[in-house]
């Protein structure tokens, strides 16, 4: 992964980006996509998206909250190891206060109508941002014949097989290999 554009941002910019990164990413998961991408490769220009985009897989690849490994990963490459806990810590600090003000405002009170209601609304709108992830992601990333195969094997294997996801992300990343071993000597051999 290379930076592509500001090295060495202040460690006081990294904290605001990922608070904001924090503060936006409704949805968790891949909903997050969009938002790192915005603040990070066309706002703040410090990570092109195809950098973001495989931060953003080696972090789901990782176990725990996707956001924050995210937020340790690509703040490690913007400023070392300061910069991956000032951004993690930034990156989880709205989402522990909302929860915190959520939980002592709504305390038993979960299955209120209006409650409810506001949810309901909410779910549409976090599948249309996954669903516009899911596309950015795919419109970056699946540009070859072998790459379109691996993205309809996945999905074939967690859909029908059920599959766990980890083990598709094992299974997945040892095809790379072997597509990765085999595609440069099939290069050299066409080469004139």
């Amino acid at each position: 992964m290379s930076l592509s554009a500001t090295p060495n941002p202040s460690l006081a910019a990294i904290a605001v980006s990922f608070l904001r990164i924090g503060a936006m990413a409704f949805g968790g998961g891949i909903a997050a996509l969009p938002v790192f991408e915005a603040e990070l490769a066309r706002t703040r220009r410090w990570m092109s998206a195809s950098d973001v985009a495989e931060c953003f897989a080696i972090a789901q690849s990782i176990p725990g909250i996707i956001i924050a490994n995210f937020a340790v990963l690509a703040g490690r490459q913007l400023r070392g190891i300061p910069g991956a806990l000032l951004a993690a810590l930034a990156a989880v600090t709205p989402a522990f206060l909302l929860v915190l003000a959520f939980s002592a405002v709504l305390a038993g009170r979960w299955d209120a109508p209006w409650l409810q209601a506001v949810l309901a609304g909410l779910r549409p709108a976090v599948v249309a941002m996954l669903l516009a992830a899911a596309w950015r992601i795919a419109r970056t990333h699946i540009a070859t014949p072998a790459a379109a195969a691996l993205f309809f094997a996945a999905g074939a294997l967690h859909l029908a097989c059920r599959l766990p996801l980890p083990l598709i992300l094992l299974l997945a990343a040892a095809a790379g290999l072997l597509l990765g071993r085999f595609a440069p000597a099939a290069r050299k051999e066409d080469a004139p």
